[in-house]
């Protein structure tokens, strides 16, 4: 018995404190609702109409921003293209460039010339 009003008193304490704290009635959390420690925010940001907000795609910098992006894609597929096909044509042709070290660059260029032939033009589709 003597446990439970211990329990009890320090459970009406502990809600008193907070009650006292947050200027809250007994038992009433609703006012709470745009509390916000330790931020300053509060759910009404959220009730904003979606169509509120301009649509960004259709401005002057984001046509400029999709136009940079797609000849800097371009630009990558030729480099990257044109210079590793030029490498690996060459060691191909001629037999006095096959040493160890020339044939370890031979697989990064095989693989960078794979990179810029099938995936530069799926991420030039998604960002232009």
């Amino acid at each position: 018995m003597a446990t439970e009003q211990t329990e009890h008193n320090l459970t009406t304490t502990t809600h008193l404190s907070f009650a006292a704290i947050y200027n809250t009635p007994d038992g009433d959390f609703t006012s709470l609702r745009n509390f916000s420690f330790p931020f300053n925010f509060t759910y009404g940001d959220y009730d904003l109409p979606l169509d509120s907000e301009d649509d960004m795609t259709k401005t002057r910098t984001f046509f400029t921003a999709k136009i940079v992006i797609g000849v800097a894609l371009v630009g990558i597929m030729l480099v990257c293209g044109i210079g590793n096909f030029i490498f690996i044509a060459a060691l191909a042709r001629y037999k006095k460039l096959r040493n160890l070290t020339n044939l370890l660059i031979a697989n990064l260029a095989i693989s960078d010339f794979i990179v810029a032939i099938v995936c530069c033009p799926f991420e030039m589709d998604y960002y232009v």
